[in-house]
C-alpha cells in the first residue's frame, strides 16, 4: 500500500497497527448470542481458506469460542447511558502464531477470585493442567455463569502458553478485564512473552474509541467469507429498514471493489484479495471506510486519477438518482394536489348549483384521498425496487467472478540468481514506459535496493 495517500482517513492508522498480519478482525460492541454466531462462521470461513493444520484450526476455533462465551456470560453492565460498556474481540493470525484477545467489564469485587484462578493456571505445566481439570470437574462448583474456571484451563492447555491480562479501572466500581493468548503454528515453536502486549491492545482499543470504529476487517476477503462479515455488519447497525438497505449497498459495492481492483498478496487465498474494511458510528453518523492493496509501481498518480474518476462517476450518478426521486416525488405532489384541487371546485360548484350536498362532497374528497395513497406507496416501492435490483445484480457479479487457475508450483533447486535483460514495460494507454531497456542481475541471498 502506498504511502502517499491521503491522511484524512481512519483506515490509515490503523493499516499501520496492522500492518504485517495476514488477518485480523476486530469488534467492538456488545456481544451477544447472535454476534458470537456471525464470528464464528466468520472464523470458520477464513479458516477453511487458510492453509494450517487442522489441529492449530481446531485449537484456536475452540479459544474463540471460550473467549467470546466468557464475553457473554460474564460480561457485567451498568445503567448508564454514556458511559461506554463495549466489549472487545481480537482476532489476528501472525507469521508465527494465533493471537485471541478479548476485554470486558467487570465488578471489582470479582477480581481477586478471577486473579487467583489465572496466576494458578499460569503456573503449571501441561501434566499439571490436565490434573487440575480433573479435580476441577470432580470437585468444582458450578455457577449460572460457568463452570469454576474449567474453561481457563482447557484454553491454557489448547494454547501451551501463558495468559497475559490487566485488569483497568473504570468508575462505578468496575474494571476493564484484558486478556490474551497467543496459539503458535506448531507445538515445536517457542513463543517469546511480549510485556508490552496488553499495553498495545489497551492503546489499540483507545484507537478503535477515539475514532467510534464498531468493526473492522483486516485479511484476504473472498466470497465465502463476504456473506459472514455483511452480516455481522448488518446486525452492528441500529436504524429503519430503508437507510439499512441503503447501508447495506454501498457496503456491497465497497467490498465488491475491493475483489475488483484489489490485488492478490503471495501466500494468500488465490480467490481473494487483500483488503480492509471499517464500521465506525457515532449518535448521528455512520462511517463505512474500506482500503485495499493496488499494484502501482512507479504510476502511483495514474492509480490516484483512476480512483478520482471512479468516485467522481459514482457521485455525478448519485447526483442524478436524487435529482431524478426529487423531480418525480415533485410532480406526483403536484399531481396530486391538482387532484385534490378539481375534487374540491368540482363539490364547490356542485353545491351552489345544487346537485352536490356538503356530505357527498366530503365523502368523494375522501374517496379521492384514498384512492391515492396506495398510488403514492406504490411509487415509494419503485426506488426501493430498482435499489435492491442493483443489489442483486451486484451479487451476481460477485458469484461470476472468474477464479484463477490454480496451477502446480514451480519447485527450483537450490537458491538460484535471477537475471533480467532489456525490458520495457509501460501501463496500457500510456505511451510513457515505466521500465526502458532494464537490465539486472539478482544474487541469490542478497538484498538489492
Amino acid at each position: 500500500m502506498s504511502e502517499n495517500i491521503v491522511h484524512d482517513n481512519i483506515a490509515y492508522p490503523l493499516y499501520k497497527h496492522t500492518k504485517g498480519g495476514r488477518l485480523e478482525y476486530s469488534y467492538r460492541g456488545i456481544v451477544d448470542s447472535t454476534i458470537v454466531e456471525y464470528i464464528l462462521a466468520l472464523a470458520e470461513a477464513n479458516f477453511s481458506d487458510s492453509k494450517e493444520q487442522i489441529m492449530v484450526r481446531k485449537r484456536v476455533y475452540f479459544i474463540i469460542v471460550e473467549c467470546l462465551q466468557n464475553i457473554t456470560r460474564h460480561q457485567d453492565v451498568y445503567d448508564d447511558p454514556d458511559f461506554d460498556q463495549s466489549a472487545l474481540f481480537i482476532l489476528k493470525r501472525k507469521e508465527r502464531s494465533y493471537s485471541v484477545t478479548s476485554a470486558n467489564l467487570i465488578y471489582d469485587t470479582a477480581i481477586e477470585s478471577l486473579r487467583g484462578k489465572i496466576e494458578k493456571i499460569n503456573a503449571m505445566d501441561a501434566d499439571q493442567l490436565k490434573a487440575y481439570a480433573k479435580e476441577v470437574l470432580s470437585n468444582g462448583t458450578f455457577s449460572s455463569k460457568g463452570g469454576a474456571g474449567l474453561g481457563l484451563i482447557e484454553m491454557a492447555r489448547k494454547s501451551g502458553t501463558k495468559f497475559q491480562y490487566e485488569f483497568v479501572p473504570t468508575k462505578y466500581g468496575m474494571s476493564m478485564f484484558y486478556m490474551n493468548l497467543e496459539i503458535p503454528m506448531s507445538k515445536e515453536i517457542t513463543l517469546t512473552r511480549d510485556p508490552m502486549r496488553i499495553p498495545k491492545i489497551r492503546d489499540f482499543r483507545s484507537l478503535l474509541q477515539q475514532c467510534n470504529v464498531a468493526l473492522m476487517y483486516s485479511g484476504t476477503l473472498t466470497q465465502g467469507n463476504l456473506k459472514n462479515l455483511l452480516s455481522i455488519l448488518a446486525k452492528q447497525i441500529n436504524t429503519t429498514k430503508l437507510l439499512k438497505s441503503r447501508v447495506n449497498n454501498l457496503m456491497i459495492e465497497m467490498l465488491q471493489n475491493i475483489l475488483r481492483f484489489g490485488n492478490r498478496r503471495e501466500g494468500d487465498n488465490p480467490n481473494g484479495c487483500f483488503g480492509m474494511f471499517v464500521v465506525s458510528e457515532d449518535k448521528k453518523f455512520l462511517k463505512l471506510t474500506s482500503a485495499m492493496l493496488v499494484l502501482t509501481l512507479t504510476n502511483v498518480e495514474r492509480v490516484l486519477e483512476k480512483f478520482g474518476w471512479l468516485q467522481a462517476d459514482v457521485e455525478d450518478n448519485t447526483r442524478k438518482r436524487l435529482n431524478y426521486n426529487a423531480v418525480a416525488r415533485g410532480l406526483m405532489f403536484m399531481g396530486f394536489q391538482a387532484g385534490h384541487a378539481a375534487a374540491f371546485l368540482w363539490g364547490v360548484f356542485g353545491i351552489r348549483a345544487g346537485t352536490v350536498t356538503f356530505g357527498t362532497m366530503t365523502a368523494f374528497l375522501q374517496l379521492v384521498g384514498r384512492v391515492q395513497r396506495p398510488i403514492a406507496d406504490f411509487g415509494r416501492q419503485v426506488p426501493a425496487f430498482i435499489t435492491a435490483l442493483t443489489s442483486v445484480e451486484r451479487l451476481m457479479d460477485l458469484q461470476e467472478l472468474e477464479q484463477e487457475p490454480l496451477e502446480a508450483p514451480v519447485m527450483l533447486p537450490g537458491a538460484p540468481t535471477i537475471t533480467v535483460s532489456h525490458v520495457t514495460y509501460n501501463y496500457p494507454g500510456v505511451s510513457e514506459p515505466v521500465l526502458k531497456d532494464f537490465s539486472c542481475t539478482f544474487p541469490s541471498g542478497q538484498m538489492t535496493a
